[in-house]
């Protein structure tokens, strides 16, 4: 009987082990919150050397930051620059101008409506010569308030249904990256600093066939550091916040 009282204690003490264990990297947690009737949990820890949510974002934004140069070349979007041949409409106003390249097509589209001239180019559209798959789309962002001044979409020929985009801001300065997958129904976002160039902001988004679409926000300090990573479905939501010393996690049913 004793025995069998002291097993029924030892395997009590080791779920309420794991069940902590869960609770305290809930990033990797499967534990049902509501069905505990736990709407909130709290729990704050000293940080550890080595942070498997820190290290797992770290690994892709590093694989992000290296796409993308710190500089790119400046388009020119004035249709008036543009050396090549000129396409018309059947009512004779300006379609188009194409310019080719050793390798490449490339399209530039004229905007009757533009207010000014240096942005005349509605979208430029680079083929490849020989097949003359879409490779690239450039377009220049005129949203008032916005640093990004340039987006660039790059098709992925290897990957059916994969793309990236980068948008420049003033110079050709890479503001931010994003790679786009499944019809754009998964994505990750990397926004730098255009000061320093370190990461500010990385976004991600997929679907879970069990709990739906997710999204992942991380926010950097100044030095590039992670201070805040959020993960939130439609039944969850977590929250850690780092310190130079402390990590602290929120975990909120929705």
């Amino acid at each position: 009987m004793e025995k069998r009282l002291n097993a029924n204690i030892r395997e009590t003490i080791i779920t309420d082990i794991e069940k902590t264990e869960q609770l305290s990297n809930p990033m990797k947690s499967d534990t049902n919150l509501s069905h505990n009737n736990l709407k909130q949990y709290n729990q704050t820890t000293a940080r550890s050397g080595y942070d498997e949510d820190i290290a797992q974002i770290v690994e892709i934004v590093r694989i992000l930051n290296n796409m993308a140069p710190i500089r790119m070349p400046e388009y020119n979007f004035n249709i008036d620059e543009i050396n090549g041949e000129h396409f018309y409409k059947p009512d004779g106003t300006l379609l188009l101008v194409r310019d080719f390249d050793s390798d490449v097509i490339r399209d530039y589209y004229y905007n009757p409506n533009c207010e000014d001239r240096k942005y005349s180019v509605s979208r430029i559209l680079e083929h490849d010569k020989n097949t003359g798959r879409l490779r690239v789309k450039i377009e220049h962002i005129s949203r008032a308030g916005s640093r990004s001044k340039t987006s660039i979409a790059i098709f992925d020929e290897k990957i059916n249904r994969k793309y990236t985009i980068i948008q420049l801001s003033e110079g050709g300065i890479v503001n931010n990256i994003s790679e786009f997958a499944g019809d754009g129904k998964s994505f990750q976002t990397l926004f730098r600093n255009i000061n320093n160039f370190k990461p500010v902001r990385y976004l991600e988004g997929r679907d879970n066939k069990e709990t739906g679409f997710e999204m992942i926000d991380c926010l950097f300090t100044e030095s590039g550091n992670i201070a805040r990573i959020k993960r939130y479905n439609k039944k969850r939501e977590i929250n850690i916040d780092y310190t130079g010393s402390q990590k602290s996690i929120t975990v909120k049913t929705i």
